[in-house]
């Protein structure tokens, strides 16, 4: 269990905005009234995709993740029932956004059972294809075959056919159909790919314009919903875990846009070119001259210029890839992310305090997630017995595997807490970065005790200020013998790479316990069985894993324990060393 108090002002706007939200969006027009009829289908058909509908979309995203994030207790912890049937959280419950001709909320059985359905990857399938079937739009999602070995890992996915809700006879059986067969290996198409044309989304332009909620981010093998994008230009997305409970959570931290392949970097043009950030190959429904639908295809390449496709993101990391930098007005870019955020800002100016104190309340809440997850992980081992590590298999790792392993081991989400720590330390460098081009380009509210005038000021200052709220920052967790220990963000840093992701492990070693503390002292030993028989010490596990808590991605090849080399690979600076990198020896200048 965690605790920390969000700032009363805030909470308190956030709360009367999301009271009048929804009576300011019931005033204003349906942005894409229907003008198309149809008796065929899954769903009536009643509207096409437009840049306006696309508009109306993100609208949509950006209400779920405004009370996911700042809702009460039970909003934020909305499953996918709920995010659906609450109106405070789902505007298509608002008969004035959802519009005439709106299709009816889905049966509940329906529901259910995509909640059943739900991880990362079938959440982008099935999100948007609710949206559609509420605004009464045409639908559709492919179907793939692995272009080469287990589809899951495949360097790259052909598209075979399609699920099209202009084809099947119900709503139950077009989601049954389209979220079930759906796998994160739908986006791993090249554009050059066979059947390319058929893919579910295609790479956008980097602008407000084009870039809005309701896109998708796929890393290879993950996959996030585009929610909401801060003034400051910073991408925040919603996620679904694989987890029981199918919790459906916030991501914030551009982080997850990475592994961008640049054009011309493999043996055709485009090959690897399937990861970053996507649209939507929106639908298109064909109609007579009556307009009445005859039939629902994909949009071409062409056709869905107007909705933001290009191929720019593959040409700008080749760029910074060669020449390490791009010139942006006066500013320069000398990252991806840099590029991102100087794109889609919305403000002319980045104030680093306020970002701070905001960014780490949602570093303590992905650390604070993993509080009950590992409780009951233990739970599960002590209940159900110890979980085999997926050792020197070919077709599963730690990171991709089947069953308990799966569902109670946690590789992949620290990775994601290791990265979302280290975005904090590469946002800071972005400031300091920019503040050496254009000093009034940084807003110094609130580090003015630290009388800031170089790069090396701002360092210094923001170092501090990080510590500061590290400090104040904590969260609790229960030991094997049921005592609680409180870790503040600081702790976590220092353990940054001790947190163990073998659910066998009791919570101690899960939560790095430093080895002759008392804290450790009293954990029992819980070996980890191997795929061909046998078992592993639990303190020797524990050693040879510890090349894989230092991975800030992960690997999709084959995962090795037993002789593990625990030395001679990099590990990446912590935030004070990587930022402190910027600091020269001379004393800051004194305060006025």
């Amino acid at each position: 269990m965690f605790i920390f108090i969000r700032r009363p002002v805030l909470r308190a706007l956030c709360a009367l905005f999301l009271m009048l939200l929804p009576a300011a969006l019931a005033a204003g027009q349906d942005p894409n009234p229907p003008t198309l009829r149809s008796t065929q289908g899954a769903w009536p058909i009643r509207r096409q995709w437009t840049p306006a509908e696309t508009r109306h979309y993100a609208k949509w995203w950006e209400h779920l993740y405004l009370m996911k994030t700042t809702g009460d207790p039970e909003q934020r912890q909305a499953k996918l029932e709920r995010l659906l049937t609450d109106p405070a959280m789902n505007l298509l419950q608002d008969p004035a956004f959802l519009g005439e001709g709106g299709n009816p909320q889905l049966p509940g059985d329906v529901m259910r059972a995509m909640h059943h359905f739900m991880d990362c990857g079938k959440f982008t399938a099935f999100m948007p294809a609710y949206y559609a079937y509420r605004r009464a739009l045409p639908w559709m999602t492919a179907v793939v075959t692995s272009g080469e070995g287990d589809i899951r890992t495949s360097p790259f996915n052909i598209p075979i056919n399609s699920v099209n809700s202009f084809a099947y006879p119900s709503a139950g059986a077009f989601f049954r159909e389209a979220v079930g067969c759906f796998i994160s290996g739908n986006y791993r198409v090249p554009l050059d790919g066979k059947n390319a044309h058929l893919t579910d989304t295609v790479p956008v332009a980097v602008t407000r314009e084009f870039l809005l909620p309701g896109c998708v981010n796929y890393v290879d093998g993950h996959c996030l919903m585009l929610a909401q994008v801060s003034e400051y230009g910073e991408l925040r997305f919603l996620n679904c875990s694989t987890t029981d409970s199918r919790d459906i959570f916030s991501y914030n931290g551009m982080n997850v846009v990475t592994g961008i392949t640049p054009r011309n970097s493999g043996a055709t043009e485009w090959e690897g070119c399937f990861q970053g950030l996507r649209v939507l190959r929106y639908p298109l429904a064909v109609t007579d001259a009556s307009g009445r639908v005859t039939s629902v295809r994909r949009r071409t390449d062409e056709e869905m210029r107007e909705f933001g496709f290009s191929t720019e993101q593959y040409e700008i990391v080749g760029e910074i890839t060669r020449t390490h930098t791009i010139a942006m007005g006066k500013l320069k870019a000398q990252s991806f992310h840099d590029f991102v955020r100087l794109r889609m800002k919305s403000v002319d100016r980045i104030a680093p305090m306020p970002f701070m104190e905001s960014y780490v309340d949602e570093v303590l809440e992905a650390y604070a997630a993993r509080v009950p997850f590992v409780q009951d992980a233990w739970a599960d081992v002590r209940a159900h017995g110890p979980i085999t590590y997926p050792e020197e298999l070919h077709k599963e790792n730690i990171f991709q595997a089947l069953g308990r392993w799966e569902t109670w081991s946690s590789p992949s989400s620290d990775v994601d807490r290791r990265n979302k720590y280290f975005y904090l330390a590469d946002w800071m460098e972005y400031a300091i970065r920019l503040y050496g081009i254009d000093p009034g380009f940084v807003d110094l509210t609130g580090l003015e005790k630290y009388a800031v005038r170089t790069q090396s000021d701002l360092a210094k200052a923001m170092i501090a200020e990080k510590n500061r709220l590290f400090a104040e920052h904590s969260l609790e967790y229960t030991t094997s013998k049921g005592d609680k220990v409180r870790l503040t963000l600081l702790d976590l840093e220092t353990r940054l790479y001790d947190l163990s992701f073998d659910p066998n492990h009791p919570p101690e070693l899960r939560w790095g316990a430093p080895m002759g503390s008392e804290e450790r002292a009293n954990a029992p030993e819980r070996p980890t069985p191997v795929p061909k028989g046998g078992s592993v010490a639990m303190e020797d596990a524990y050693r040879w894993q510890y090349f894989y808590r230092t991975l800030c991605e992960r690997e999709t090849g084959m995962s090795c324990l037993r002789g593990m080399f625990v030395k001679g690979f990099p590990v990446r600076d912590k935030l004070d060393q990587q930022v402190g990198k910027w600091v020269d020896d001379a004393p800051p200048a004194a305060a006025p």
